[in-house]
């Protein structure tokens, strides 16, 4: 039953409608700030704000669970602590989270119910929740969470089922208070899971699988492509430059929606007029561009690229900065990390590099492609399935001419520099792909098996 609060919710038509927050901005946010409140799972202030930004402590987390599970017709049972006085106004919620496991005291007897309620903890809370609740898809770690974190079983699991959500440079920030804007996101994502139960248990059913939900980061459950076609060009490699597609085969063709036409190269594996990349190794027709230290060429790249075998190209629509990335990490080592160079175009030289971590070791860069100013798109594949990735290198650290282009980043864990922040747009159902082009804004192409192949995609990625 939903509950009615003075504040920020009116009576209209005979249903509830939202007035907001005096102090939450309008938007996707201020949706989830509603939902919460109309639950009765959060409240207002009686002055009308919300105060999203204000830290939450252990007792205002032991409300908020009490809440849930009081929804859920969770039975409590009577639980003290020494420092929670008889009466006190949290005493109901608190036995409720207590009794249902999801919080405990320290083993002094105490509840310290005034200790700022970090990020790391509000994730084993929120996964021993979804669990019950049969929930528990896990992904990879973020870059800052150590294998080995007293929390990271938990941020697996509320980062794979959307409850809580990464920083934009990838990070989780485990040890960061959590505010209530932050709490707000996870409890709406968390709404399904209830409603789903309440469900369950009102049939009687021991499982129930969850609906579909609507992720609190949108990134979370990304579109799929809608259909697939085999286009008629035998291919190794598809890239872009400046807007236009170029097309890898025995030759190098230009390729348009009218077919290919062909441009007179000769063919390599990857090839951007004038730019060629063999290995490790930059030519443009005149000159070879090799790692610091190889000799036998202008040395313009990082001496880590040394190790590279084999990796993909992009000319931004400027045509003033080339683009280049390893396909797979420069190191004998398991690790997630490939790198990001920009070159300038005229005169060549080094002027920018990143870091990129890919989501599990293993994982190789298929292609990147770079079709709008303010959008760099890489394409990540694994075993069986490739993922669409927008990439913002204002978000990441530029490492250029620091120590760590003599190598050894590839091996450091945790990361020692904030890599480039990347959105899922899309995963495809692609195995192997190679390359990576854009036709408009909703035609993906690559190369899979030997030949050139289109994918259309849902509308509205960017």
């Amino acid at each position: 039953m939903k509950r009615t609060w003075t504040t920020g919710i009116l009576l209209a038509l005979g249903s509830w409608t939202w007035a907001a927050f005096s102090d939450v901005p309008s938007g996707f946010l201020a949706e989830r700030v509603a939902q919460v409140v109309e639950m009765g799972w959060m409240q207002g202030y009686p002055d009308g704000t919300f105060r999203g930004q204000e830290p939450l402590n252990r007792y205002q987390l032991a409300a908020a669970l009490g809440r849930v599970l009081r929804d859920l017709g969770v039975g409590a049972q009577p639980v003290a602590f020494k420092d929670v006085p008889s009466g006190h106004w949290v005493s109901e919620p608190l036995a409720l989270a207590v009794s249902w496991g999801l919080v405990s005291g320290y083993p002094d007897g105490t509840f310290r119910g005034q200790e700022p309620l970090t990020r790391a903890a509000l994730a084993v809370v929120l996964a021993r929740l979804v669990e019950k609740l049969g929930g528990g898809k896990e992904v990879p770690l973020p870059w800052d969470v150590p294998q080995d974190h007293w929390a990271a079983p938990a941020v697996r699991k509320v980062v794979g089922e959307g409850l809580m959500q990464l920083n934009v440079d990838g990070s989780f920030g485990p040890n960061a208070v959590v505010n209530r804007y932050q709490m707000v996101l996870a409890l709406a994502a968390l709404k399904p899971f209830v409603e789903a139960w309440r469900l369950g248990q009102a049939r009687g059913e021991a499982e129930v699988t969850v609906a579909p939900r609507q992720a609190a980061n949108p990134a979370a459950s990304p579109p799929s492509p809608t259909q697939r076609e085999s286009l008629d060009l035998a291919a190794n490699w598809v890239g872009m430059m400046r807007g236009q597609v170029v097309v890898v085969g025995e030759k190098v063709y230009l390729w348009a929606s009218e077919g290919a036409k062909e441009l007179g190269f000769g063919g390599g594996e990857v090839v951007l007029p004038p730019w060629r990349l063999v290995g490790g190794t930059l030519e443009d027709g005149k000159n070879r561009y090799v790692p610091l230290g190889s000799g036998g060429g202008r040395e313009v790249l990082p001496s880590v690229f040394k190790r590279m075998r084999s990796g993909h190209l992009a000319v931004d629509p400027s045509g003033n900065y080339l683009l280049l990335v390893n396909a797979e990490p420069l190191c004998h080592c398991p690790s997630r990390l490939v790198r990001l160079v920009l070159l300038l175009s005229y005169p060549v030289g080094l002027y920018a590099e990143y870091a990129y971590l890919m989501d599990e070791p293993g994982n190789q860069i298929a292609g990147v492609a770079w079709p709008e100013p303010k959008n760099l798109l890489l394409l990540e594949a694994a075993k069986d399935r490739a993922f669409l990735y927008r990439v913002n290198l204002n978000a990441g650290e530029d490492i250029a001419f620091s120590a760590w282009d003599e190598g050894g980043l590839e091996e450091r864990n945790p990361l020692p520099v904030r890599p480039v922040a990347k959105v899922l747009l899309a995963e495809l159902p692609l195995s192997q792909p190679k390359g990576l082009a854009l036709e408009g804004k909703e035609r993906l192409l690559t190369v899979v098996e030997g030949r050139l192949m289109r994918l259309q995609l849902p509308s509205a990625l960017w």
